[in-house]
Order: structure tokens, then sequence, then C-alpha cells
């Protein structure tokens, strides 16, 4: 598609960003899996092109949108591309200049672009703040269009690099379907393939449910949390893609073994049953469970029945399957399990509540632009497969903890997980 696509525009500048912004399409739409080589192709050609539409910007932004989405699409490819640029926006005084609030579509796409920062680059932290707070106040009166008022204050939830690639395609194909302008056969594409993967999604939720069941877990752990849909949810949101079939099986086990045995710590077992299980774990042979109390000996056989099923799947691919014990720290509103925050708290006897949790907000933007330049590099040190899990994975906590903890309390989750696992996308 991107190779025969022709852009509407006839001078190379508009032909560029026909493409950027046909490229950005195809990513929100959920289709972009299908056409990585030609992405990258793509892309390493606007990059070539060098930085004509940050150049030939004129002095009211007349092409803000263009611009930024470039140093955001080539920068989340792993192109090196400055932020010094992002100077240009402001006035003499080092203030961002007026004329941005009244481009709001330049200003969402500044706003998605300066998610990109790392660590040190405040000018993209400044234009974060100011996009954030212009936004909020441009849809507070509700002057502009219903539509492009909707579409911001999901960009303000959950902007494009830190949403789960299903949750964003979910919704964008109907913010999409909304444009007069739109490539009837991309969405018919892009539906289409929703629903065929979210086929696939519900076939597996039936498998991991069976298999859940058949741990009789009602009646062998009554402490235990059933989530077995939240955390498919978790699991998909780092391995949606149907090749990542048997990926999203084994760590559905995985994780619901881990909260089975979490559940066990924090709800049920004694200290002194607990040392035992934890001696048996790390010894793990047939023999270690003939030294469990009765009450132990349900979880230790999940623990390494589980094993042994994963490792005759990977079996079966001709490797062998290599686990470390590990406690899942899925934090609970339990009376004896103290939140991050409380421990904050307690450790800084001054601080309050509010301050604690703007500790760990700031906390969490250095370690995303972490995340984001380790990422972003080129050439990376890991391959982007593996490096797009580890991703996908805080986008999966950035929605999990959005309005509390979506795993504890599923109601937080309960739209999320309808629209991607329930619904169907009308055609």
């Amino acid at each position: 598609m991107l190779i025969t696509y022709e852009p509407k525009s006839g001078d190379d500048e508009a032909a560029m960003a026909d493409k950027l912004q046909l490229i950005d399409t195809i990513q929100r739409l959920g289709v972009g899996y299908h056409f990585e080589t030609e992405i990258e192709e793509a892309l390493e050609k606007v990059y070539d092109k060098g930085d004509g539409l940050f150049n030939n910007m004129d002095d009211k932004g007349t092409d803000l949108y263009h611009a930024t989405l470039r140093f955001r699409l080539l920068r989340q490819h792993g192109f090196p591309v400055s932020h010094d640029w992002f100077t240009k926006l402001k006035d003499n005084e080092g203030r961002f200049n007026e004329w941005l609030s009244t481009n709001d579509q330049g200003l969402l796409s500044l706003y998605e672009a300066a998610h990109m920062a790392f660590n040190g680059e405040d000018i993209l932290d400044e234009a974060l703040s100011f996009a954030t707070k212009t936004l909020k106040c441009s849809i507070l009166p509700q002057t502009i269009n219903p539509r492009f008022q909707k579409h911001i204050n999901f960009a303000l939830r959950f902007p494009v690099w830190k949403c789960i690639p299903r949750l964003l395609a979910r919704y964008y194909i109907d913010f999409y379907s909304e444009d007069p302008s739109h490539n009837q056969k991309l969405l018919m594409l892009a539906k289409l393939d929703f629903n065929m993967v979210q086929n696939i999604h519900q076939q597996e939720l039936r498998e991991i449910s069976n298999w859940w069941q058949s741990l009789q877990v009602t009646t062998n752990f009554p402490y235990a949390r059933d989530r077995v849909v939240e955390c498919y949810f978790c699991i998909n949101a780092i391995y949606f893609e149907p090749k990542y079939r048997l990926a999203r099986t084994i760590l559905n086990k995985v994780f619901l073994t881990l909260s089975l045995v979490d559940d066990t710590f924090d709800n049920f077992a004694t200290y002194e049953e607990l040392q035992i299980l934890t001696e048996a774990i790390q010894r793990f042979d047939g023999e270690a469970i003939e030294a469990l109390p009765d009450t132990m000996k349900n979880i230790y056989r999940v623990i390494v029945n589980t094993y042994d099923e994963i490792n005759v799947e990977v079996g079966k691919l001709g490797s062998s399957f290599g686990v470390e014990y590990a406690k899942a720290e899925l934090e609970r509103e339990r009376e004896h399990v103290a939140s991050a925050v409380e421990c904050y708290v307690k450790e800084n006897l001054s601080a309050s509540r509010d301050e604690a949790v703007e500790s760990f907000r700031n906390e969490i933007s250095i370690a995303w632009k972490d995340a984001t330049e380790e990422y972003c590099q080129n050439p990376t040190p890991l391959p982007v497969a593996l490096t797009q899990r580890i991703l996908n994975y805080a986008r999966c906590s950035h929605v999990l903890y959005e309005k509390g903890d979506g795993y504890t309390d599923p109601y937080l989750l309960k739209a999320h997980i309808a629209s991607l696992f329930i619904d169907h996308v009308p055609l």
C-alpha cells in the first residue's frame, strides 16, 4: 500500500507530508505490523530528504502538524533527529508563541511528539507542559468540533507513545471512520483485521479459561482472585499479533500461576508455611512436595505442572524452557500489604499522600525517558521484536494504573476489555 500509494500533492515537501500522514494513520489503525518493511523504507526516504518540513514552517506554524509528526515518527523508528528545532516555537523571551494555541491539530501533534523526549531534553518537557495545559483549556469552552474534542480527550489520557496498540486501534477505527476524507479501503482493512485478530484472541481466552478451571481454583484456592480476563488483557497488550500465540499462552499461564502464588503469600499461608514453600520451589524437584504441609501441596503442584506444560510446548520448537522463580509484585489493597505510596509516606514522615504520588509520577517520567531513549537507539543492541515487548509492558502499566489498580479492581478495565475482546467492529 505504501509503495503503490500516490500522494495527492505534487511537490516533494507536500508529498512527504502526505506520506507521513498515511504512515501515522496506518499505525494508529493497528495494521502497521503488516507493512513494517514498507514503513521503514518510506521513513528512510523521509529522513534522507532532510529537515525541509522544519525549515519551511512559517512564523505562524502553518506546517506545525507535519513537522512534529516527522519528528515523532522518525524518532520512534530509531532515526537520529535533534530536538533543537523546537526552539523555533519560542518567542524572543523564551516562551512558546501564542499562535500555537490557535492551531489545534498542530498543537495536538506537538503534544504527541513531546512524549518522545529523552532525559535532558528540557525543551520537550516544556513543550509537553505547554501543550497539555493549552489543550485542556481548549476543550473547556467546548468551542471546537465535538469530534476533535473527543480526540483530544483520548490523547490526554492515552498519548500514542504510551497507549496499548490494540486499544489505540479500536478507538482510532471509530474516529477515522468519521473523517469525510478517509480512505475507504484502508478503513475496511483495519476493521477486518481487527475482527479477525479479535476472533483469535477470543479463542485463546476460552482455552486459558478452561485451563484455569482445570486447576479447580474455587475448591483448591478459595482465597485467590479470579483474574483470567484481566491477566489476558495485560498479556495481549504485550503480544497482540497472531504469530505470538504461543508466547501469549505461556505468559498467561506464568502470570496466572504467579497470581496464585501472590495470593497465597499475601492472604493465606503462615510465615512458617511460606518458608517451607519457598525452599521447595528453590529445590524444584519431585521429592520436595513430601516436605510440604498439606495446605501448600496444591500450589506447589500447580507451579511444577505449569512449568512442565510450558516445557513440553517449547520443546516442540526444539528449545528448552528455563525459568527462575520470581514473586509477582501485584499490589493490592489488603490490610497487611502496604502500597508504595504508604511506604513512601512512612519513610518520609513530613510527606503527604499527594506528595508521594507526585514523587512517583516524576520517577515514572524519568523511567519513560530512559525506556524511550533505549528503544529509539539505532542500531539497537537488542532486536526490536524484543524491545517492543518491553515497551508494550510499560504501556500496559500506563493503562492498567490510569485510575487505580486495574488488576485488583477489574471494574476499571471493564470498558477496555469489552472493546477488545467482546464487541466486534461494525463493518
